[in-house]
């Protein structure tokens, strides 16, 4: 249609300056000689313009396919990462950290039949496969039980175990091993909180459904669609060229593209593949490292162009015979050339015309999408076949020329009276508009109303396929697998949204619980026990909830619950009384009855609170710690002051972190006496924190907040080297004891710090005690106990305090050859009120006897306390007795005359009221 108009225009410019010179009859051989010029010229022009015109519509078309293909693309890639990050954050809510926990969690059937769930709606992958970290597979979705197969020697397991940064691999593709079709590899690692590779889960993408794909898109059988990886890999091609998958090319239009700009582009070059010329559109796929492209032969292209150009340039070199003519014949028959001629173009632009109509008509008819096109009459002007195919139409509803009105009758009374959405017709003729249609039958059609010069266009696309597909990935995304509850995103929405339509003088509740108890029943019956408990327990908590209540599963044994529009936090605790009812009543698992119970955080607000989904929440979730706290099987209410603390402990930790290099630090002192004698052994240094607007504030506060930083281990190197500072300036015979915290022998070099105090002050090793609990042995980490060896060969002493508060003490005096024994004060402090406690010191001092160890009791506040375990043996003591824990800058009285000093210190106490340190 385009072409025929512009050869319109041009008749008409011929046939003025023919009429012109016709008239001027100067020089009429000049004229005709001109007149072939303007015709040569103006043909050229118009063939130019053509070109540029075909090439332009050829690129946009490309383009518009590259950009749809990509998206579909990245969808189906993402869909079977949703299915990875799925398996991920299952194994992250388990809290797995060792591969043995791994192996018992994901090589089970639920597992497989979970994954099997997961990947029926997606016809793209082939399998999804976890992988333990010696490259056994540990579980399969399509086989079961699981086939003994090893891929420890393919690329992407190398890759992903040998280097601890790299989170996901997309391998080069391969033939699958078991049914030998070309298969690309999606691999994403599993880690343990501390970092430590346990496996992988593999999503395996087979190739040929997007070859199948693009083999039902691709429009001509000239077009080539083509998936690359961003350095080149080819890995799917429509139509196939053998041996082309799986080869790098450097030369193509993709790469060529993607040197230029990553997000893609439009470009011409010839293939290296199939050696055609062609135009080439791309577009990289947003979420993963691939290149979608579009080609298409520039033959067939422009064919339609060189066909245009060769009717041009006939006519024209048939205008510069007929102009010859036109000179011979004279001026005289000028005229009635010029109508000749007129009649003769028209003849040819009606025939021209014709051709387009036709040409259009079989390209509109094989569109996947139904399109009417009408004038600006709102009259129809055509209507493709898949817009009849779609809603039936009637053969005298097709006719051009019908009205807008008739047609939209018909469609308003085929679907019940539910006519389609419409723009007005000003906003129609001004701006493109999309809306989606949701039939009668079921079906969703996608309209889009778009404008045009002469009318308007209406494109109807049946998206009820895809609308089901991403409606099943969107529930997978927000629903916990193994309950089918709501999950911590869909929470979030739900909370948002209830918050948002808040009613004046409704109040909304947050309920945040967990199963006490669950952890015992996954130990003792197993991981499948405890998901069926954990199915039966949201069973019960639906049951529990009224039609407007939501409950969704956080992970693990946790659960939220959401209460919208009710009257009195009355409600909430009516809510949570029925539901700590509900879980008493024993579980049958395995044929045994199984009783837990529940502890419940509630965080109530009202409809004129400025209160954000994360800030109810996080109040829920303190509440819930509240109430484990009282004592578990409770509920509590979130009131200011659990926020205020527990912001006052974060303010607390920030300022941690500034301590150390502020000075903040200091130590004190307190003596190490010989039992017997009464006679001063050293000191034990115990840390204080001045903070310059708290004063002193007490170790039980920030040694666990430090510990949890991970801030303990340089300021535990900070101890030890001053420690051994103050000490080096001591009489000889005295020593200095350091507390250990169990954190500083994880990540990171003690051995290296100890020795670093003893170079840089040059206390003797033998005058330096580091005393460690237990905790640092729970583990029994040979790691651990080569570091207490190493530091034994510095020649130091070291002692385990707190003995026989933990559960295994008499094991680990087995384990490590401990230099001394410290009785913890909770023993010491009931000697002379009760006889059972004389008895379980004279035990322990047996027992470090026994291990050839010393013995110190701490504690001591007493004279009655200092006699009994001077009776029993003990070695030293340490207390309020004789002395509280000193400044270094009153340590300098104390040890001109120690002797005295503790004598007149204790002297002075008796047996008045013991007053603790909290060291």
């Amino acid at each position: 249609m385009l072409l025929a108009k512009a050869w319109i225009r041009f008749s008409h410019l011929i046939n003025v300056i023919k009429i012109l010179l016709s008239k001027s009859f100067v020089l009429p051989t000049l004229a005709g000689a001109l007149l072939g010029l303007a015709i040569a010229a103006s043909a050229v022009l118009f063939v130019m313009d053509l070109h540029d015109r075909a090439v332009s519509d050829t690129e946009q078309n490309l383009i518009s396919l590259t950009t749809v293909l990509a998206d579909q693309a990245d969808r189906a890639l993402q869909a079977i990462e949703l299915v990875q990050e799925a398996v991920i954050d299952e194994v992250r809510a388990a809290e797995i950290t060792t591969p043995a926990a791994f192996d018992v969690h994901l090589t089970t059937r639920a597992m497989h039949e979970s994954l099997r769930a997961r990947t029926a709606a997606l016809p793209q992958v082939n399998a999804v496969t976890v992988v333990d970290h010696t490259g056994k597979l540990r579980n399969f979705t399509r086989f079961w039980p699981i086939p003994d197969v090893n891929i420890a020697d393919r690329d992407y397991f190398k890759a992903l175990a040998s280097n601890p940064a790299l989170q996901r691999f997309i391998s080069e593709p391969v033939q699958n091993r078991g049914n030998g079709t070309w298969t690309l590899y999606i691999a994403r690692k599993i880690s343990a909180p501390d970092g430590n590779f346990l496996g992988l889960v593999l999503g395996a993408v087979e190739l040929q459904y997007f070859t199948g794909l693009y083999s039902q898109i691709a429009p001509q059988p000239d077009y080539v669609i083509s998936m690359f990886r961003t350095d080149g890999v080819l890995l799917v091609r429509h139509p196939h060229w053998e041996g082309a998958i799986g080869r790098g090319y450097s030369t193509t239009g993709a790469a060529l593209i993607a040197a230029q700009n990553r997000a893609g582009g439009v470009t011409r070059t010839v293939s290296p593949i199939d050696a055609q010329d062609r135009f080439v559109a791309t577009r990289t796929l947003s979420n993963y490292p691939a290149i979608l492209s579009v080609s298409r032969t520039t033959a067939a292209a422009l064919a339609p162009w060189h066909r245009h150009a060769m009717v041009l340039g006939l006519s024209a070199g048939l205008l510069d015979l007929g102009l010859v003519g036109l000179l011979v014949l004279g001026f005289r028959q000028a005229r009635g050339q010029e109508m000749l001629l007129r009649a003769e173009e028209q003849a040819r632009s009606e025939r021209d015309l014709r051709h387009q109509y036709a040409r259009f008509g079989i390209a509109l008819d094989n569109m996947a999408q139904g399109v009417c096109l009408f004038d600006s009459d709102d009259r129809l002007v055509v209507m493709n076949a898949r817009y009849i195919e779609l809603y039936a139409v009637p053969s005298d509803l097709r006719q051009p020329g019908t009205t807008l009105a008739l047609i939209r009758a018909y469609l308003v009374a085929c679907n019940g009276d539910r006519g389609p959405p419409w723009p007005n017709r000003e906003r129609a003729w001004e701006m493109p508009a999309a809306f989606t249609w949701d039939l009668a039958d079921g079906r969703a059609i996608a309209i889009k109303h778009v404008p045009n010069r002469d009318g308007w266009q209406c494109t109807h696309e049946d998206i009820t396929d895809r609308r089901q597909s991403e409606a099943q990935i969107l529930r997978m995304a927000r629903h916990d697998t193994l309950t089918g509850l709501p999950n911590r995103a869909f929470l979030r929405e739900h909370l948002e949204t209830v918050l948002d339509q808040r009613i004046s003088g409704s109040l909304t509740a947050a309920l945040y619980l967990d199963l006490d108890g669950f952890k015992m029943v996954n130990d003792t019956l197993g991981h499948p026990a405890g998901d069926a408990l954990l199915r039966q327990a949201a069973q019960r908590l639906q049951d529990c909830l009224r039609a407007t209540d939501f409950v969704a599963r956080l992970g693990g044994d946790e659960f939220a619950i959401v209460q919208s529009g009710i009257a009195d936090p009355a409600d909430a605790a009516d809510l949570a009384a029925r539901i700590g009812a509900m879980l008493q009543i024993p579980f049958t698992l395995q044929d045994q009855e199984i009783v837990v119970g529940t502890s419940i955080g509630i965080a109530v607000v009202d409809a004129e609170a400025d209160t954000d989904s994360d800030t109810i929440l996080r109040r829920a979730d303190v509440a819930l710690y509240q109430a484990k706290a009282a004592g578990r099987g409770t509920w509590r209410f979130f009131a200011d002051d659990m926020d205020t603390a527990i912001q006052r402990r974060h303010r607390l930790g920030a300022e941690l972190r500034r301590a150390l290099a502020a000075g903040q630090f200091e130590l004190h002192y307190q003596p190490l006496v010989a039992a017997r004698a009464r006679t001063l052994n050293g000191f034990e240094a115990l840390l204080r924190w001045r903070h310059p607007e708290h004063g002193l504030i007490s170790p039980a506060t920030f040694i666990p907040l430090a510990e949890e930083t991970g801030l303990i281990r340089p300021i535990g190197a900070w101890v030890l080297t001053q420690a051994c500072h103050d000490a080096v300036d001591w009489p000889d015979a005295l020593k200095v004891a350091v507390n250990l915290s169990s954190v500083q022998f994880v990540r990171g070099d003690l051995v290296n710090d100890v020795a670093q105090a003893l170079m840089r002050s040059g206390l003797p090793a033998s005058r330096l005690e580091l005393e460690i609990t237990e905790s640092v042995l729970l583990q029994d980490n040979a790691e651990t106990l080569r570091t207490l060896h190493r530091l034994q060969a510095l020649g130091l002493r070291i002692a385990m305090d707190d003995f026989g508060t933990g559960y295994s003490s008499v094991s680990y005096l087995r384990r490590f050859p401990f230099d001394k024994l410290k009785i913890d004060q909770s023993f010491v402090r009931t000697l002379g009120r009760d006889a059972g406690s004389v008895a379980i010191v004279r035990a322990m001092v047996g027992l470090g006897k026994a291990c050839n160890m010393g013995v110190v009791a701490e504690g001591v506040e007493t004279l009655e306390q200092a006699a009994i375990l001077e009776a029993e043996g003990c070695d030293e003591v340490q207390g309020f007795l004789f002395s509280r824990p000193l400044p270094l800058v009153d340590l300098t009285s104390f040890l001109a005359n120690p002797a005295s000093a503790i004598s007149s210190f204790h002297e002075a106490r008796g047996d008045a009221k013991p007053q603790r340190d909290a060291a």
